[in-house]
């Protein structure tokens, strides 16, 4: 049978193509092909992508647990023992460099001559006096309160708007600032221990190769102020403008407002550990008495009969023979009149008490080995006198260049 092919009568496209029209066709074709990206089997470039995300993500977790458990160990360091009760803690920070240049030499502008600066070591504005002759001290002061320690001073500023600052100086004159911006400063007799308040919390550091080493701290009133060191423990008077005292016992203990309402003044400390204070006695006189700290400040001794004592700073002598303190105002002397109390006799029927000069304005330096005491007076002069000879023979002298209503701080020596 013969059947037609699928051949169509009439071709749907011409059959007869030359060979240069072909080999074209096929060039075309073969570089679209060519041109066409195809699939891969493994994608080198998205694995490196995929495995650093992986990478980062586990760093990331990695540091949140660290922080975590850095963040838990420093809670725990820092957490309170108990509640109300102190806490170790490190000292305030200063910022800034706090080393500052060395002093200079002697400045010839200062020269304290006379026996009443005989011996004596003193600072006025910014200038250390020792024995009559000066040394510029830079940027320390101005000064409340200086102690010579064995490598050299331990300088206590005076109140500013930013608080008082401590300075240790070296003795090739080298100062560091141990701490700024402190409410209230007192530094205990040997010069190795500081107690301040920040705001409403009591701080206490020991001072060791010129830095203050953490120490503890405990919450007080706002108006509590650190007047010193009673061995251990810290003296704390509760409000500046009432009567009242309490301590402090510095062994994480908390503090305890507890005080005798009736102690007016703490003027030191006797060998023994009783303190000399001015209380308020019956019928509201003011009275001598000696506090037993083991007894929470009670007093032991009582003496009444001598003649009322006035405000201001009062000082024990070392062996605590004598008190030097105020008398009270009178219409001949508006500040008052320094007096000496023999402390043997103070609480007799006939206390032996003496007039000395003008009215204590400081803390007076009571030599360990020589015969006379110095005090800075009201008037902003510097009374010398010999406590043994009666009547008192006091000598007086004007520092030059003081400014009128301020007086020098003396530098006492520390005690070891």
């Amino acid at each position: 049978m013969n059947r037609p092919d699928n051949l169509r009568g009439d071709p749907q496209r011409p059959i007869g193509v030359a060979r240069e029209d072909l080999e074209q066709a096929l060039r075309e074709t073969l570089a679209r092909q060519a041109g066409t990206p195809r699939p891969l089997a493994v994608d080198p470039a998205g694995r490196a992508v995929r495995r650093a995300e992986r990478l980062q993500r586990r760093r990331t977790l990695a540091g949140v647990a660290l922080a975590a458990v850095a963040t838990v160990a420093v809670s725990t360091g820092m957490a309170q023992l108990g509640t109300g009760t102190a806490r170790y803690t490190s000292p305030t920070v200063v910022l800034g460099d706090p080393t500052g240049p060395p002093a200079t030499s002697a400045v010839p502008s200062v020269q304290l001559d006379g026996p009443v600066f005989e011996g004596l070591s003193l600072v006025t504005g910014s200038t250390l006096v020792v024995d009559g002759r000066g040394t510029d001290l830079g940027a320390v002061g101005p000064v409340a309160r200086g102690l010579r320690t064995g490598d050299g001073w331990l300088f206590i500023g005076t109140p500013g708007a930013a608080g008082r600052t401590v300075w240790l100086v070296g003795s090739n004159g080298t100062s560091r600032v141990l701490l700024a911006g402190a409410d209230a400063v007192a530094a205990d007799p040997t010069g190795r221990r500081l107690v301040w308040r920040e705001g409403t919390e009591l701080l206490v550091a020991t001072i060791a190769n010129g830095q203050l080493l953490p120490g503890l701290r405990t919450t007080v009133p706002a108006s509590a102020t650190p007047v010193g060191f009673v061995g251990d423990d810290v003296l704390v008077r509760v409000r500046p403008d009432r009567p009242g005292f309490a301590l402090w016992r510095a062994d994480g203990s908390p503090f305890r407002i507890g005080a005798d309402r009736s102690v007016l003044d703490v003027y030191g400390r006797l060998p023994d550990g009783r303190l000399v204070a001015r209380v308020t006695g019956a019928s509201s006189r003011q009275c001598l008495a000696l506090l037993d700290p083991a007894r929470a400040l009670a007093a032991s001794v009582t003496g009444c009969s001598g003649p009322p004592l006035g405000d201001g700073p009062g000082s024990v002598s070392p062996d605590g023979r004598w008190l030097l303190v105020n008398g009270a105002a009178d219409s001949r002397s508006a500040n008052g009149t320094a007096l000496l109390v023999d402390l043997g006799q103070a609480f007799g029927a006939k206390p032996v008490v003496r007039p000395v000069g003008p009215g204590v304005a400081g803390a007076a330096a009571w030599p360990a080995v020589a015969e006379e005491v110095v005090y800075p007076a009201v008037d902003g002069t510097l009374v010398r006198f010999d406590p043994d000879r009666n009547p008192v023979q006091a000598t007086a002298a004007a520092v030059p260049g003081l400014p009128a209503g301020q007086w020098p701080a003396l530098v006492t020596a520390a005690t070891l």
